[in-house]
């Protein structure tokens, strides 16, 4: 729902579960399906795969497996954005940086440096916690120290201690999370500087395929499924006339058509060829690759042309 209310021009800063994120920054289906099954029609051209999706036309600034690694990345496109308007007089770039990252990854040191230097230098960025208690099989009452003498220790208190807007949301709630969203939003494109958001919500399954999810209790999953956001945004549109049941059922048609034929897509698509190993791997990777015939090609400047049979 954040990103619904962002421009094609904002940025978006995303984790290891960037495909949702991919999709509502406007990567099209297609893309990202490609990329998932490590296809040359991916938006990485299958060199991203599932956890490192990007792209630079839709102020996508990547998927990151190793937990706070965006967060300076997403800091740094803020400070783009501020530079350009106060300093090259672009006074009408207002654009914003959104990070999203879980509540595990309010223990690294990069949070709190990023948070630091947003605040220091007021810079167009929000920090979204999606806060779903479980940092993979750790609870985030264990890993989180508390100051405050709450039970539980609150992430968006840690605002504060910036001097940047602290908001604490139900994550379940779809429109309070668009609200508070908006709110942030206009905040950052006035030059008001930062807002730290902790969304409290809730994974259903374990962390991965390989977590067997022993440690949650049966209640306390029981308790969160039957606040799902998707049932309760239905019936709230049901009963405020805001579309008819056969109105969302037309929707959920399309997206399954959608889907259908994103994998469709996805299985038709090539598989990268051998030219693309080396691509990304050398600052300057003109000359640098794998030829079609499956031979390793060298041809830069200070060292002799030729091929070598590496299979």
């Amino acid at each position: 729902m954040i990103k619904a209310c962002l421009r094609k021009d904002d940025y978006v800063s995303s984790t290891y579960r960037d495909h949702v994120h991919a999709l509502s920054k406007g990567v099209s289906a297609r893309k990202v399906m490609a990329e998932l099954f490590g296809k040359k029609t991916g938006v990485c051209r299958g060199q991203g795969g599932s956890m490192h999706m990007f792209d630079k036309e839709n102020g996508l600034l990547g998927g990151y497996a190793f937990i706070g690694e965006g967060i300076p990345v997403g800091l740094g496109a803020a400070f783009s954005c501020a530079y350009r308007r106060r300093v090259l007089g672009e006074e009408d770039c207002d654009s914003v940086a959104v990070n999203f990252f879980g509540d595990g990854t309010c223990n690294v040191g990069q949070f709190y440096e990023s948070l630091n230097m947003a605040s220091l230098y007021k810079l167009p960025c929000i920090f979204v916690v999606e806060n779903n208690k479980w940092a993979i099989g750790m609870s985030h009452a264990r890993a989180t120290g508390s100051s405050f003498g709450d039970q539980e220790p609150h992430i968006y208190k840690k605002g504060n201690a910036f001097g940047m807007p602290g908001v604490h949301v139900d994550g379940m709630d779809v429109l309070k999370v668009r609200e508070v969203a908006m709110e942030a939003i206009a905040r950052a494109r006035r030059g008001e500087g930062p807002t730290l958001i902790e969304c409290e919500t809730y994974r259903f399954r374990g962390h991965s395929l390989a977590d067997p999810d022993e440690l949650r209790s049966k209640e306390e999953k029981e308790h969160y499924q039957k606040r799902d956001p998707i049932p309760h945004l239905k019936d709230y549109m049901l009963k405020n006339g805001i579309a008819t049941e056969e109105e969302i059922n037309a929707i959920e048609k399309d997206v399954l058509a959608e889907v259908d034929d994103a994998v469709e897509f996805a299985d038709e698509s090539p598989k990268p060829d051998m030219s693309q190993l080396l691509e990304n791997v050398f600052a300057d990777p003109k000359g640098f690759g794998i030829a079609p015939d499956g031979r390793y090609r060298y041809e830069h400047p200070g060292f002799t042309s030729g091929t070598a049979d590496i299979s």
